[in-house]
């Protein structure tokens, strides 16, 4: 998997790109973690995923992202996932995470949504950069 890293107004939007599925050594599910982390650590903590790139998903990767929302929330932060593809829809349907998450079908929704703005000084904007994890 591939995720590339940048901002949507005052939020920080990782683009994921191939798998989120279990795999030996997690190789799959690392780059999301070390986003998150890598986000949390700058203090970039309302974050959106885009999981229109993604080409499968699996119980394990909707658990990383279960895993991903929490860490932000502990730290007063938030989590909204973005433009699912129908499959990770139904997904997210079935098991009842759809009303968990946050939800925006495009970016130009995102920008809509109630995620709080940065708060004077406090780091919590989209100062993300581009990196791209893989």
């Amino acid at each position: 998997m591939e995720i590339t890293r940048r901002a949507v107004g005052s939020v920080a939007l990782l683009e994921l790109t191939g798998q989120l599925t279990v795999s030996a050594g997690e190789v799959e599910i690392a780059p999301l973690r070390a986003a998150i982390d890598d986000l949390i650590a700058a203090g970039c903590l309302d974050v959106a995923v885009n999981l229109a790139g993604l080409t499968r998903l699996d119980a394990r990767g909707l658990g990383e992202l279960v895993v991903a929302m929490k860490a932000l929330r502990r730290r007063g932060g938030r989590l909204a996932l973005v433009a699912p593809a129908p499959r990770v829809a139904r997904m997210l349907a079935v098991t009842g995470l759809d009303a968990v998450f946050e939800r925006c079908e495009t970016e130009a929704q995102l920008l809509a949504c109630d995620l709080p703005p940065p708060q004077g000084g406090s780091g919590r904007g989209a100062n993300v950069g581009t990196p791209t994890y893989a």
